[in-house]
């Protein structure tokens, strides 16, 4: 079973540059060894080198993304600020515009379960989650309203784990909430060392890294204890992370920091 590195050998590396444009770094996926794609609030998806962190290839969207999520290596699915979700092809080095539908409200997170979507909804919207297939029929819903109390005030990202678990961010409450597949509640996390938490990513069955943004902190969850330490911070250059991956395969995590500079951290197991 994969785990997740002893977060005492995680050494941090050169840090990668990304040529946004000065635009701000929303989200990141890895989607090979040498590959990662990025998502910038200038309408753009640039696919990156993960060993230098220079452009491969870029394509312009129809409004900001949000969140992404890879549905495997060869598609990318973002969320967009016009209410809708588009679909990327990933062809060997080239990113082409696949399909795209509208949603029901303003939404920000996606991430796979199976062969569906899970996205979340917020901001101008109320807080609520969807689970789609892949062209767009909503499966299942979930919101406040429907469940008669409010579990959530921001859903901001998700991540899946293997065994379908749905883990999610809630920016205003300081807190992870842990649904099954099909969106019903099990355990919501808290502890004074999570404040704002923003990206979020499944590491294993039982690890669950978050970007503590309101603290400098990256963050690991193990939801069977409900433990929360913190293995990343301000001593180790983490300021206001904002999103995450992590590449089992080379060992190595990448943070973003709330900032323009097109900036990705990288640090790797030794």
């Amino acid at each position: 079973m994969f785990m997740f590195p002893d977060p005492s050998k995680l050494k941090r590396q050169e840090d990668m540059k990304v040529d946004t444009g000065g635009a701000r770094i929303y989200d990141i996926a890895v989607v090979s060894d040498t590959r990662l794609l990025v998502i910038v609030n200038n309408k753009r998806v640039i696919l990156v080198n993960s060993q230098t962190g220079g452009t491969v290839a870029k394509i312009t969207l129809k409004g900001d993304p949000h969140s992404v999520c890879m549905f495997n290596n060869i598609m990318a699915v973002v969320t967009l600020n016009d209410k809708s979700l588009q679909l990327i092809n990933i062809n060997g080095d080239s990113l082409d515009l696949g399909r795209s539908f509208r949603l029901n409200g303003y939404v920000w997170g996606v991430a796979r379960s199976e062969d569906r979507l899970i996205v979340s909804y917020c901001g101008g919207s109320p807080p609520g989650f969807e689970v789609l297939s892949m062209d767009g029929r909503v499966i299942h819903t979930f919101s406040n309203q429907e469940a008669g109390v409010d579990v959530f005030k921001w859903p901001f990202f998700i991540s899946t784990s293997a065994a379908g678990m749905v883990y999610v961010s809630d920016v205003h409450t300081s807190t992870i909430t842990q649904l099954d597949s099909n969106l019903h509640v099990i355990r919501t996390y808290s502890d004074p060392i999570l404040q704002e938490p923003y990206g979020i990513i499944c590491v294993s069955a039982d690890q669950v890294l978050v970007c503590s943004h309101g603290n400098h902190r990256i963050l690991l969850l193990c939801p069977s204890t409900g433990g929360i330490t913190s293995i990343l911070g301000e001593q180790d250059g983490i300021k206001k992370p904002v999103a995450l991956t992590y590449s089992p395969s080379q060992k190595k995590l990448y943070v973003v920091p709330n900032e323009k500079s097109g900036r990705i951290q990288v640090f790797q197991q030794q």
